[in-house]
């Protein structure tokens, strides 16, 4: 993968956890004493819409790398575990959202939400032991052939 590629999905996965994580403490911990009321945080909506614009562009890069990275990488048994857990992960993201945004009982929607919020919180995580075990193998496989040379 190009690093201009890897670097921008990096980045795009950052800012749609950090949004999400800044909706979510925003929407639980940080609400307004209003004059009729407690009023959601002025900044609770802005965060939803950049985690929703982000999470849209990482379904198109999630696309992308089914077609371009996955069925190239697939037959290294190696890397193909946390692979698999990455597109699990992403895959139930993407469910978790819309049921987010179809779902109207209360009940059923806190269980998706903090579903939603676990596996989300885990992505990053299992994406950096992904590319730190597909890294490493890379420059361990770079040095041996460099000491063969």
């Amino acid at each position: 993968m190009p690093t201009w590629l890897r670097k921008g999905l990096y980045a795009l996965y950052a800012t749609a956890w950090c949004s999400g994580i800044c909706f979510f403490v925003l929407k639980t911990w940080f609400v307004v004493a209003g004059e009729f009321g407690p009023l959601k945080h002025s900044w609770q909506f802005p965060a939803l819409q950049l985690h929703g614009a982000a999470a849209f562009l990482m379904m198109l890069a999630f696309g992308y790398l089914l077609g371009a990275h996955v069925q190239h990488t697939w037959a290294n048994e190696k890397h193909k575990k946390s692979g698999i857990a990455i597109i699990a992960i992403n895959a139930s993201l993407m469910i978790s959202a819309y049921l987010l945004y179809y779902i109207a009982q209360d009940e059923m929607r806190d269980i998706v939400e903090y579903t939603h919020l676990l596996i989300g919180f885990l992505l990053p995580f299992v994406l950096f032991f992904h590319v730190w075990k597909s890294r490493s193998g890379f420059i361990v496989g770079q040095i041996s052939k460099n000491l063969e040379s």
